[in-house]
């Protein structure tokens, strides 16, 4: 006989295995559930939150581009609370958001973004969005003087001491080109165009051209090309022609004159070009004023002009003077702003130069007739819509001369060229040398409504 014992408490393995195996189930799906419960609970939440800082204070229509954790449904402008505030619109798509701003933003400021009720497709609570970001310092090139040489120059402006880019004799303008710099130079009666490459010092000079003679250089590139006027020989015929032509910095870097419909060089007598909008205004020797496509050479026909000042701050109107005064005219449309001349603490003002800001703001370099037969006075102002001037930099006590002025792409910083020599015919009656050894930029910071600083220079570009 044999006896089989047994111990009626323990289960046999495959029955323990199924107990274990429906016990993991059991608490995944309990952790599952409890998961899908706090996630409805707590509403979608913000994962990623992104945007190029440093061209969101160069351009408008920017985005700061917003990434939840799940699908939401349309979120709206009254949603989103910025601070500073700033016009703005908003567009949803499956998991992200796009808060896109109308105008650029203030550089050197922190900004916080706020969106409520923030609803998931389907069902489940709303959420509540939080973020922030830091704009970096706008800087600003210009030139100045170190004895018998000449600067270019850098500087940041927070607070930082200016950086030294180039030195040399006789620099007449500038051009940045990517990390490079295109600099015009003047030296025993020759005028000659180099590139520079701060990084590793290297210059290299570009060739002379057989029949061309260079002039000058917009300020602004197109891209890797430089804008250039010259002196260019016409074929079978005696003498130069004041022309415009193109420079292609990566490529034969040999000046490519632009020609006009009729075969002939496009006779220029000043051009602009916007770094920000790549548009490109010339204003003929005809005074006919046009706009030129590189990539295409067609010009299309846009007025007739007595005087080219350039482009608003977002570089997308051309601001010139026709036979009734001061106008921007919108490339995109043709649509035309007038602008009054106005007065400044009741005295008529005559309109010398005019930027304007991204929100329409009119700033302008004016003058008010002097005492006697005096030199006028010369001042910067900015111009109300109802023609009224509010003086912002200069003196109507005592003359001076103000030359170029220029805003900030953001339209937060005015600068002006600021020399204490009175002139009658204004800056460009000054010696040259005066120019280049008295003169100061004073740089206005219109939000804050205040000189933001003052830096002996001339000739500058942001």
């Amino acid at each position: 006989m044999s006896l089989t014992f047994s111990d009626p408490g323990s289960p046999s393995s495959p029955q323990r295995y199924r107990w274990g195996l429906l016990g993991i189930v059991l608490v995944t799906s309990l952790v599952a559930l409890a998961a899908v419960v706090g996630t409805l609970a707590e509403g979608p939440r913000l994962r990623s939150a992104t945007i190029d800082e440093a061209t969101a204070i160069q351009a408008s229509g920017v985005s700061l581009a917003l990434r939840s954790d799940r699908a939401v449904a349309a979120v709206s402008e009254s949603q989103v609370t910025i601070t500073p505030e700033t016009p703005f619109s908003v567009e949803t798509t499956e998991l992200d958001v796009a808060v896109i701003f109308d105008q650029p933003l203030l550089a050197a400021t922190t900004y916080r973004v706020s969106v409520n009720s923030v609803v998931p497709r389907g069902f489940g609570a709303s959420g509540t969005w939080e973020t922030s970001f830091q704009t970096p310092p706008e800087e600003l090139l210009y030139l100045r003087s170190a004895g018998a040489l000449d600067e270019l120059v850098r500087v940041v402006l927070d607070g930082s001491a200016p950086e030294l880019v180039y030195q040399a004799e006789g620099i007449l303008s500038f051009a940045r080109v990517g990390v490079v710099y295109a600099v015009v130079r003047s030296v025993d009666g020759e005028t000659f165009l180099e590139l520079v490459e701060p990084s590793s010092g290297a210059v290299d000079r570009i060739p002379d051209t057989p029949g061309i003679t260079l002039a000058g250089m917009a300020r602004s590139a197109w891209g890797t090309t430089l804008v250039l006027t010259v002196d260019a020989e016409l074929r079978g015929k005696a003498g130069t022609f004041r022309a415009l032509a193109l420079l292609d910095t990566l490529g034969s870097r040999t000046p490519e004159v632009v020609e006009g419909a009729d075969g002939n060089p496009l006779g220029v007598t000043k051009v602009a070009v916007s770094d920000v909008s790549g548009n490109i205004v010339v204003w003929l020797r005809n005074q006919s004023l046009v706009r030129f496509d590189p990539l295409t050479g067609i010009v299309v026909p846009l007025g007739t002009a007595a005087e080219l000042w350039g482009f608003d701050a977002l570089g997308e109107s051309a601001l010139y003077v026709d036979s009734l005064g001061t106008l921007a005219r919108s490339l995109a449309d043709g649509s035309e702003n007038r602008i009054p001349a106005g007065a400044l603490e009741g005295f008529p003002v005559f309109h010398e130069f005019t930027v304007l800001g991204p929100d329409g703001t009119a700033f302008q370099r004016v003058v008010v007739p002097g005492l006697a037969d005096g030199p006028p006075f010369t001042v910067v102002t900015e111009e109300t819509s109802d023609a009224v001037h509010t003086r912002l930099i200069g003196s109507l006590q005592t003359p001076q001369s103000i030359g170029a002025i220029g805003l900030s792409p953001n339209g937060q910083y005015l600068v002006a060229e600021v020399n204490p020599a009175p002139s009658l015919t204004g800056f460009v009656g000054l010696d040259p040398e005066i120019i280049r050894r008295d003169t100061t930029l004073v740089i206005y910071d219109t939000r804050a409504q205040a000189i933001f600083a003052e830096i002996p220079g001339y000739a500058f570009t942001w």
